[in-house]
Parts: structure tokens; C-alpha cells; sequence
């Protein structure tokens, strides 16, 4: 007995372009001009996008019926330049995640929601964080009677 489900014959993909009617729904403009409506979009699990109009998919009709289209995949010709091994998540608006050899680059702001831990040096555009706690820890008052930090940053024992 085969453990696996039989999947549909495919006899040939199809290139259309994504057209859309104000809902969800996809539409489909293929190169003969026909226009299909509702294709499912088959996407990998834990990834989701939105495909912008104009964006050219690869269809397949399932069970080989020209009316059973599923889109699974989708290029909205836009050309980034990788090295070998790397990977760009990126969007319609120019936001880009990207997975380097020995680091993660985005060009935009991040926000996070959780706590953020590095076995590294954190710095910012006006120094490290390393830096700012050695200033601290050694700093004093010029008032009598005042001396540098009890506790010090960076202390193991500080809260």
C-alpha cells in the first residue's frame, strides 16, 4: 500500500499575471487574454504575501482541468543581487530582511516585541553600550561629599 496521497496529474504551467477586483480573490489574466477568477495562491507554511497586481505567477491545473488553476508561484520581476548562500525577504514597498553569511541586515526600523539578548556588543550611532556603562561606573559629583556609583552597570550583582 503507498503511504502517500497520489497527487494531481499536471500536464503543463501556465504564466498569467495577477489581476484584482477589490477582494481577495485572485484573478488571473493569462497570456491568451482569458481572464480566470478565484486561483488559489499555494504558498510554503509560516510564509505569507500578497502578490501586487501586475505580478506574473506560475499556475497549475490540477487533475489537468484548465478551470482548476492553483498559483504556486509568483515574481514581480524585481532584480536583488545576492552572494552565494544568501536570502532576501523583501516586499512591495522596498522593506528588506537579509539573511547575510555572518549577520541579519534590514533597511528599516525594528520593532520588537520581547526581549532582545546579545552575547555581543550592543552600539547605536553614538557609541557602545559598553562604552556608556565604563563612563558611568567611573563618574562622580563635584559636590562634597559624593563619590562614583555604588552600584555599577554591568555588575553582575546589579539589578
Amino acid at each position: 500500500m503507498n503511504p502517500f496521497k497520489q497527487a494531481p496529474i499536471v500536464r503543463q504551467a501556465i504564466i498569467g499575471t495577477i489581476k484584482r477586483t477589490g477582494n481577495k480573490a485572485l484573478q488571473v489574466l493569462g497570456l491568451s487574454g482569458e481572464l480566470v477568477d478565484d486561483v488559489p495562491l499555494y504558498q510554503q507554511v509560516g510564509f505569507a504575501s500578497w502578490l501586487p497586481e501586475d505580478a506574473e505567477v506560475v499556475m497549475l491545473p490540477m487533475q489537468g482541468r484548465a478551470r482548476n488553476f492553483v498559483i504556486v508561484a509568483g515574481n514581480d520581476a524585481v532584480a536583488i543581487e545576492l552572494n552565494d548562500g544568501e536570502t532576501v525577504v523583501y516586499n512591495q514597498h522596498g522593506v528588506e530582511l537579509r539573511l547575510l553569511k555572518d549577520k541579519i541586515k534590514s533597511n528599516v526600523s525594528l520593532e520588537v516585541d520581547g526581549d532582545i539578548k546579545a552575547t555581543g556588543d550592543v552600539s547605536d550611532k553614538a557609541g557602545s553600550m559598553q562604552i556608556m556603562r565604563g563612563a558611568y561606573n567611573i563618574h562622580g559629583h563635584t559636590a562634597e561629599g559624593t563619590s562614583p556609583p555604588t552600584v555599577l552597570m554591568g555588575a553582575a550583582d546589579a539589578i
